[in-house]
């Protein structure tokens, strides 16, 4: 039986882990068109940051193909 897991301050669920994600390139675009390009350049790191990370954990835990 599959059950979802419960976010942990060091292990996010996948959901949580996606929302932080979309959310980060989504304020990424309103920067841009705002013509805030230091803002922007900051929330798009930040989603390339959790991408890694979450690369990286799914890799270790054997998830990954």
């Amino acid at each position: 039986m599959n059950t979802p897991t419960t976010p942990t301050p060091g292990n996010p669920s996948l959901l949580a882990r996606q929302q932080t994600i979309e959310n980060a390139l989504s304020a990424a675009l309103w920067h841009t068109r705002h013509g805030d390009i230091h803002a922007a350049t900051g929330r798009a790191v930040r989603a390339a940051t959790q991408l890694k990370q979450a690369c990286t954990e799914l890799t270790t835990e054997g998830v990954a193909a």
